[in-house]
C-alpha cells in the first residue's frame, strides 16, 4: 500500500497476540529509515518505523522486545511487575508521587489512591507518556482531594462541638463532604445544628462561623432570652449581615447591613415593618455605609419615626389565632401527631405537626400550613372569575399563579395572571377587583383612562375596591 502524502513510505497494519493479547500495529517501511523505531500511540496500538525490506517476521519480534521491555522496566525501583513508570504531582504545596501499572483487565486509564496514600494509574497496555500526563492533570483535583484526606493533617470527616447560647451548652455536629464548596448551617425541626463544611477547612474556622451565628440560632432552637420576642423568620440577620444605628433628633434608628454580589451601589430600603435595611455590594466600607446613612438620616427618620404608615399585624401562629378569610375569619387549632397538614372543619383551620418540633420551626410549619391552604382557597375561587372575565373581554383565559408577593396584589405576565397570596384575607369582591384589573392589562397594558374605562366597563364600583386595599392592605398579612 501507498500512502498518498509519502510516496516513498510503504505502510502496512496488522496485528499480533502477545500473552493472549491481541495488539495492533502500523507498520511505516522507507528507504530513508537507518534504523527501526517502535513507540505507543494514545489508542494502545504501536507504531513502527523500518527500513525498506524489513521482514513482517523481524518486525514481529522487534514488537515483542518492545512489549517486554516496557513491562520489565524499573520493577525493583517502582515495587514490583507491572509497574511502567512513575511521577510527582505538585499542587497547593503538596508533592504527590504515583506510580503507572498496567492492568489487562481496564478498559481504559483508571485512578486508584489507596488507603496508605499510594496513588496509582492503571492503563490496559503500554501508553504514552504524553497520554498518561494528561490524564493525570485532568484529574489533579480528585487526587489532591483523596491524597490529602489519607494524610494525618486531614480533619475528621465528622466531629462533635458544642457552642455556648445564652449560658447554655449547645451541640452541633461537624459534616465534612468532598461535595461541599462552602459552610452550610442547618437546624433541623427538632433542634438538631449540622454543619456541611468543605473536607479540607480547618476546625477553627468553622467555630468561628458558628460563634458569629449565635443570634441566628438562637430563637431557632428555643434559646431566645424572654425579654426578646422572637423575631419572624425574615427578620433573622442573615449569615455575613452586620447592625447599626443611627441618632437623629433624639431617637435611635437601628438597621441591618446586608451584603448582595447583585447590588452595584448602597441602596437603604425600609420594609412594611419600618425597618432599614441596606444593601451594599461585597467589601464596601463600613465608613462608606455610615456616611450615607448620616446623609439620609431625616428622610430615614421621616420614614420611621415620624411615618403615620400603618404597621402590619404581627402573627402568632398559635392555638386559636384569628386570621381575616375572604370577608370572614377562621380560627387556627393545632393538633400533634401525625396525619393530613390541615383539614377545614366550619370556622376552624385544624393543622396537624409533628411532635418533638422547637418553637420556630412549630411556627415555620403552622405558616407553611397556612399559606398552603390559602394557596389552595384563593386558586379555587379565583378562577371561575378568571374564566368569565376573560370571556367578557374576549382574550384567551390565562394561567393563574398564586405567589406570596410583598408590594403588588396582581401582576400581568404575557401568559398569566399573578395574584398575591394574601388576597386571601381580602373580601371576595377586593379579590374579584385584582382579577378584573389585571385581566384589563391583556386588553390594555398601561394605567391610561382606556384601561380605567375597561375596569369600571366590567365593575362598575371598582373604586371602592381599590380604596380599600390602599386603606387597609397593610392588615393582610402573613
Amino acid at each position: 500500500m501507498q500512502s498518498p502524502l509519502y510516496p516513498d513510505i510503504r505502510t502496512y497494519k496488522s496485528t499480533i497476540t502477545v500473552h493472549e493479547k491481541t495488539i495492533r500495529y502500523i507498520v511505516n517501511l522507507s528507504k530513508n529509515y537507518a534504523q527501526c523505531s517502535l513507540k505507543t500511540l494514545p489508542n494502545g496500538s504501536i507504531e513502527v518505523h523500518a527500513p525498506s525490506g524489513t521482514t513482517p517476521e523481524t518486525v514481529e519480534d522487534m514488537i515483542r522486545s518492545y512489549l517486554k521491555r516496557i513491562q520489565e522496566q524499573d520493577w525493583d525501583h517502582h515495587g514490583g511487575p507491572g509497574t511502567i513508570f512513575g511521577g510527582t504531582i505538585h499542587m497547593k504545596g503538596l508533592d504527590i508521587p504515583y506510580s503507572v501499572v498496567i492492568n489487562r483487565r481496564r478498559k481504559g486509564l483508571y485512578l486508584l489512591v489507596y488507603p496508605d496514600g499510594r496513588v496509582e494509574v492503571e492503563t490496559p497496555h503500554p501508553t504514552s507518556d504524553d497520554e498518561i500526563s494528561q490524564f493525570i492533570h485532568s484529574e489533579k483535583e480528585w487526587i489532591y482531594r483523596e491524597y490529602y484526606r489519607t494524610r494525618p493533617e486531614c480533619p475528621p470527616e465528622t466531629e462533635k462541638r458544642t457552642i455556648r447560647i445564652h449560658d447554655t451548652e449547645v451541640p452541633y455536629l461537624i459534616k465534612r463532604s468532598p461535595r461541599a464548596k462552602r459552610l452550610t448551617l442547618k437546624i433541623h425541626g427538632t433542634g438538631t445544628i449540622e454543619v456541611l463544611a468543605p473536607y479540607d477547612l480547618e476546625s477553627e474556622k468553622i467555630v468561628a462561623y458558628i460563634e458569629s451565628q449565635t443570634e441566628w440560632i438562637a430563637p431557632r432552637v428555643n434559646l431566645m432570652p424572654a425579654q426578646v420576642p422572637p423575631p419572624k423568620e425574615n427578620k433573622i440577620p442573615l449569615p455575613g449581615g452586620n447592625s447599626g444605628e443611627i441618632e437623629y433628633n433624639g431617637h435611635t434608628i437601628p438597621y441591618h447591613i446586608k451584603t448582595s454580589n447583585r447590588a452595584k451601589r448602597i441602596i437603604i430600603k425600609i420594609n412594611r415593618d419600618r425597618e432599614v435595611n441596606i444593601v451594599s455590594p461585597p467589601h464596601t466600607r463600613a465608613s462608606e455605609i455610615r456616611a450615607l446613612v448620616e446623609e439620609k438620616a431625616d428622610w430615614i427618620y421621616k420614614n420611621t419615626i415620624e411615618s403615620d404608615r400603618q404597621v402590619p399585624p404581627h402573627r402568632e401562629y398559635c392555638d386559636g389565632e384569628l386570621f381575616p378569610f375572604m370577608g370572614d375569619s377562621i380560627t387556627i387549632k393545632i393538633n400533634k401527631g401525625t396525619g393530613a397538614l390541615y383539614t377545614r372543619q366550619s370556622q376552624d383551620l385544624i393543622i396537624t405537626i409533628p411532635p418533638g418540633l422547637t418553637e420556630f420551626h412549630e411556627k415555620k410549619v403552622l405558616k407553611q400550613a397556612v399559606s398552603a391552604y390559602f394557596y389552595e382557597a384563593l386558586y379555587q375561587f379565583s378562577l371561575p372569575h378568571v374564566i368569565s372575565y376573560a370571556e367578557k373581554l374576549h382574550i384567551p383565559i390565562p394561567k393563574v399563579k398564586i405567589r406570596d408577593q410583598k408590594s403588588k396584589w396582581g401582576t400581568c405576565t404575557p401568559h398569566s395572571i399573578i395574584l398575591n397570596l394574601r388576597l386571601c384575607m381580602a373580601p371576595q369582591d377586593v379579590i374579584e377587583y385584582v382579577i378584573v384589573h389585571e385581566l384589563a392589562h391583556k386588553v390594555n397594558p398601561d394605567h391610561s383612562p382606556r384601561f380605567w374605562s375597561t375596569v369600571e366597563n366590567l365593575m362598575p364600583d371598582y373604586k371602592e375596591k381599590r380604596d380599600y386595599l390602599k386603606r387597609y392592605g397593610y392588615a393582610l398579612a402573613l
